[in-house]
């Protein structure tokens, strides 16, 4: 389902979307192991897109040589090691990214190295669910985690909110923040769009249900609601840009 993109929100109207806090998270999530000819087939882009940081613990699974899988987790300088061949810095990579790399280095050890890498637990897994819902706050992602159910988790939408225009805030490729509007229900049924997965540091907005801009709403509300000592992890809200928050 295409989204329409979002014209009204404006930077300056979540700057203080900045700071808010989040915690280390540790859950296993266990993936199926690709098979070799289709990998980047058998990992769903939502996973291969995710962006390793220090803190998460992967699995690191030579195909054809299951006798050197290695479980390691990301050092605070971005670095795993692994014994047949050293130190690989993969913090701020792709999943995608890192097999491609860890292939190119297995490859001077291997005749077919054919590296997969299987994300056990996350460093940080954190959203956060503002605006008309029960219980506005951080929502902990234990693994795959829908829009729908971190809504549900913080108590579900209030009777004044707007389930045909939640918003979905997400930092881009580019480390700029973008934008979604979502709805959650059509004819008595939960969308597509209700069951995207979060991504750590994703910002859920359920508007009132009479708002006419969503840039408004948050300057009334989440300026009031985010307390003032929280900070880590939602910093890539914080930009110069103009014209608001592109549609991703």
């Amino acid at each position: 389902m295409r989204m329409k993109p979002l014209r009204n929100i404006r930077l300056n109207g979540i700057l203080a979307l900045a700071i808010i806090w989040a915690g280390a998270v540790s859950h296993g999530l266990s993936q199926s192991i690709p098979a070799p000819a289709a990998k980047a087939a058998s990992v769903p882009d939502e996973d291969q897109n995710y962006r390793l940081i220090p803190g998460d613990i992967i699995d690191v699974r030579p195909f054809f040589n299951p006798e050197l899988t290695e479980q390691v987790q990301i050092r605070p300088d971005g670095r795993i090691s692994l014994h047949l061949i050293g130190e690989v810095d993969v913090a701020g990579k792709t999943v995608r990214d890192a097999m491609t790399l860890l292939d190119q280095r297995y490859a001077k050890e291997l005749k077919t190295p054919e590296v997969t890498i299987q994300v056990r637990s996350f460093a940080s897994q954190k959203a956060y669910v503002t605006g008309e819902v029960v219980r506005p706050g951080v929502v902990s992602i234990p693994g795959a985690m829908t829009v729908f159910e971190a809504i549900s988790e913080a108590g579900g939408i209030k009777h004044t909110g707007n389930e045909k225009a939640v918003v979905l805030i997400r930092k881009g490729p580019d480390g700029k923040p973008q934008g979604r509007h979502l709805v959650l229900f059509e004819k008595g049924e939960l969308t597509d769009a209700a069951g995207m997965r979060l991504r750590p540091f994703d910002v859920v907005i359920v508007p009132e249900s009479k708002i006419a801009h969503v840039d408004r709403w948050i300057d009334q509300h989440i300026r009031q609601l985010i307390p003032v000592n929280s900070s880590a992890g939602f910093t890539y809200l914080i930009s110069k840009q103009q014209g608001g928050i592109p549609v991703f």
